[in-house]
């Protein structure tokens, strides 16, 4: 009896105790725009789930910034979330990295305790040490390097690369777009140094498999924990790391051979910033800079796929503006690309690069944890929850009104001389410090394969009109519903 009553009165304490800190934390961010809640306990949960079944999620937001101001305040739950569109707060984001901290939480580093990049590589590192790693890596981005690897990747382009791909197609056939250029940009890295890695075929699945399988945990954790489909997958990451850690542990030695002379190709590189001065703890210790090495190439590895699914979506776009594709055709087969300086000649296929990385850019949106001490803010209004999170959004950003004329239209044309984003409206590289790296490599890549792939063969969308392509709202990184099918026949000469 007694044992029931003070369960009892546990229960309605901890239900007062629950109850106010909802009051009073929304009380004290009552200021702050927001949308009106759904319910107390619930907050803004019941319409984000909405939107989500949707895949609207992102329109959602904009809605929200469109209706309420461009940044706003929402609630899951309890607990409460800034969404920031406001140019001067995302610079604000972008460049304070001291208040403004990447969440190693995200579930690319480690899936159920198995390491996939970790939380030190060149995308999920901070601090010092991630800094002047990430100095040493932008000789080998830099667009001064792009000359000397163009013709490296032209040669592995119109040599095995397109030879699968005339095997593949052979007389015609339909393909899933996806599938072939992923085996296309895994075959990349043979460039790069990773010649006696995989072959570009296994690259390419594995690298599906992560990619897939990295969003189950949190929409499903506990039946995907209890899979196979999880035992498979982690045994494959850690064979993977296995096989990158003997490749990358035979460069290390060989590298501490070299004496002056180093090597300047991606693996030695990462030796390098994986062994630089500020890292001395490294020098002696080959084992913590051989994982350090594997943590960077597995993300290499994985973000190859960022410009696959850029081009995925570019066909989508496409489809809808046959003027445009004709056009961009024309070009890709009508200007020769002998050298890295020929790739300015193609400016309409830029323009169509530049208007797809806007309308679908890879990181559709990410989040920052606002180490605020109590004290911050966002615009003008004080932040008084500790540690709170920041949400951004290159999607929202890019389909703004205010900033671009019919947003949800593609439009190269948009692109001509003269015209000049606003200032932190369009970020399809993200900026700053953390920046993407790779953009120009990206931009190299994508504009010779469609250039190599182009010439050689006509490419006709046969999307399923039932289950179009589509971009997935409820994903940071862009990921596409249904499959891109493309008729695929070689071009007469």
């Amino acid at each position: 009896m007694y044992l029931t009553i003070s369960l009892l009165l546990v229960m309605v304490l901890w239900a007062m105790y629950y109850s106010a800190n909802i009051y009073f934390t929304r009380l004290s961010l009552s200021v702050f725009p927001q949308p009106p809640v759904d319910s107390f306990y619930k907050g803004n949960e019941p319409t984000l789930r909405e939107y989500k079944a949707k895949n609207a999620f992102l329109d959602l937001l904009l809605k929200w910034t469109d209706e309420h101001g461009k940044n706003i305040l929402f609630w899951i739950g309890p607990m409460p979330f800034i969404f920031v569109s406001d140019p001067k707060m995302l610079r604000t984001v972008a460049t304070d990295l001291n208040s403004f901290i990447k969440v190693n939480s995200l579930p690319n580093r480690f899936l159920f305790g198995q390491k996939i990049i970790g939380r030190q590589s060149i995308l999920s590192g901070g601090g010092i040490k991630w800094a002047v790693k990430r100095k040493i890596m932008s000789q080998f981005f830099a667009k001064t390097n792009m000359k000397e690897l163009f013709t490296s990747c032209k040669t592995h382009m119109e040599g095995p690369i397109l030879e699968k791909w005339r095997k593949t197609v052979k007389t015609g056939t339909e393909i899933d777009l996806h599938d072939e250029l992923a085996v296309t940009f895994a075959a990349y890295l043979q460039v790069f140094g990773l010649q006696d890695f995989y072959s570009p075929e296994v690259v390419a699945d594995n690298v599906f498999k992560i990619l897939e399988d990295i969003p189950k945990p949190l929409f499903d954790r506990y039946r995907y924990f209890l899979s196979q489909e999880k035992i498979d997958t982690t045994k494959m990451i850690q064979k993977m790391r296995k096989d990158l850690t003997a490749i990358v542990t035979q460069k290390t030695e060989e590298f501490k051979g070299m004496g002056e002379q180093k090597s300047d190709d991606l693996i030695g590189l990462l030796i390098e910033a994986n062994m630089s001065d500020d890292g001395k703890e490294l020098k002696d210790n080959t084992v913590l800079v051989v994982e350090s090495v594997v943590d960077d190439l597995m993300t290499i590895c994985l973000v190859m796929d960022n410009m696959v699914k850029q081009l995925c979506a570019l066909f989508m776009f496409l489809d809808k503006e046959p003027e445009v594709q004709s056009k961009l055709m024309a070009e890709l087969r009508s200007t020769e690309i002998d050298s890295f300086r020929d790739l300015a000649k193609l400016e309409y296929t830029e323009k169509c690069l530049l208007e797809g990385l806007r309308m679908g850019p890879a990181l559709l949106r990410g989040t920052r944890t606002y180490v605020t001490n109590r004290n911050g803010r966002v615009g003008q209004y004080k932040i008084w929850s500790k540690n709170i999170r920041i949400h951004f959004s290159e999607y929202v950003m890019h389909m703004d009104p205010t900033n671009w004329a019919e947003p949800k239209k593609f439009n190269p044309d948009r692109w001509n001389d003269g015209f000049n984003p606003a200032s932190f409206s369009y970020l399809p590289f993200w900026t700053g410090s953390r920046g993407c790296l790779g953009k120009h490599l990206a931009m190299m890549l994508m504009k010779l394969s469609l250039s190599v792939l182009c010439k050689n063969f006509e490419m006709t969308q046969a999307f399923d009109l039932k289950n179009p392509p589509m971009i997935n709202q409820n994903m940071a990184v862009m990921r596409l519903i249904n499959k891109v099918k493309v008729d695929v026949r070689p071009l007469v000469s």
